[in-house]
């Protein structure tokens, strides 16, 4: 298996991903995933490159304080981020687990959720990010804040939200709670 930034070439593959939710699938069907102004697409593919296991996109943002001073909100930078947009594995490959460490148990998601983690330490170095902020499904609840401490936003911080995230979990890391 390894990890590959998504171009026009892996669009075939792409149309035999499902994970579950049309919303992220489709992303990766209508060619979503290849518009830059949408994030970077990166993909995980199979030892022989030939089915999508799983992917992420990621793309920068910034999180405010937001204070409400009489009927007025002041929104005041606390600093960048990366937003995952999107984090998905095939669903012939969801629950599958990978390795244990202790306690704890290790699938595919976290592997992805892992490079995806890497890759906005190298960025941090770039461009100057503090958090790492997505908005989680339900299902995907657990990966990220059980599994791997991402917290609930607190309720004076703000980021852009786009209205089809309204019913999801918004979540952040610091970037300094990020393993290297």
């Amino acid at each position: 298996m390894n990890i590959v930034r998504y171009t026009s070439k892996h669009k075939e593959l792409a149309n035999n991903f499902k994970c579950g939710n049309s919303v992220i699938d489709n992303f990766l069907h209508d060619g979503s995933a290849l518009d830059e102004n949408q994030g970077i697409t990166y993909i995980l593919l199979s030892d022989e490159s030939d089915f999508i296991i799983g992917f992420y996109n990621i793309e920068v943002g910034r999180v405010d304080l937001l204070e409400t001073v009489g009927e007025e909100k002041i929104y005041t930078p606390m600093g960048g981020s990366v937003n995952i947009n999107y984090l998905a594995v095939h669903s012939n490959f969801q629950r599958v687990k990978i390795a244990e460490d202790g306690d704890k148990k290790i699938y595919l998601g976290d592997i992805i959720l892992r490079d995806c983690e890497k890759k906005i330490l190298k960025l941090r170095n770039e461009v100057g990010i503090s958090f790492v902020t997505l908005y989680s499904t339900q299902e995907g609840y657990h990966l990220y804040h059980e599994r791997n401490s991402y917290e609930e936003f607190e309720d004076d911080m703000s980021t852009f939200v786009q209205e089809s995230d309204m019913s999801c979990h918004k979540l952040y890391k610091w970037v300094d709670d990020i393993i290297g």
